[in-house]
């Protein structure tokens, strides 16, 4: 019977492996995995997205700013067409702008996780017996294994 378990990498992994090998079992395989060393790309394709959008605040900006200068525009000189296109011009620039802080600030925070030692996972392959499987599983459960799976 064969147990994947993942973790990520800590002591409670370390434990985990001593106190298998303490039960006699003897064929255990951990693979580390790597951290992603590229950043993700910034625009979207049709075939993948990953749920950032720089627009979405633009937009909403854009509305605002255009209504509250088509409702002024009546007052002003060059009429509510002409600030209307102009408030909307300006709050879909605001909220872009707005949006690059945001994805320039989160980068910058997982940049330096990166650098500051965020470790990855690793894959856990237990080779055992049938009688030792319930065994096994308790013994990663209880060192916080991330998930287990099992196979014949």
């Amino acid at each position: 019977m064969q147990i994947f378990a993942t973790f990520e990498y800590s002591t409670l992994l370390e434990i985990a492996i001593t106190e298998l090998e303490a039960k006699g079992i003897q064929q255990i395989f951990a693979v580390p995995l790597d951290l992603r060393k590229k950043e993700p790309r910034l625009l979207d394709s049709i075939h993948r997205a990953d749920g950032l959008s720089f627009i979405d605040k633009g937009m909403i900006l854009s509305f605002v700013f255009a209504t509250i200068g088509a409702s002024k525009g009546f007052v002003w000189e060059w009429g509510p067409v002409i600030w209307g296109l102009i408030g909307a011009g300006f709050g879909f620039v605001i909220g872009v702008i707005i949006n690059w802080i945001i994805y320039l600030s989160k980068r910058h925070k997982n940049e330096s996780e990166l650098r500051n030692g965020k470790k990855g996972e690793v894959i856990l392959v237990v080779t055992c017996e049938d009688r030792l499987v319930e065994v096994v599983e308790d013994i990663l459960w209880d060192h916080k294994a991330l998930g287990l799976a099992r196979t014949k």
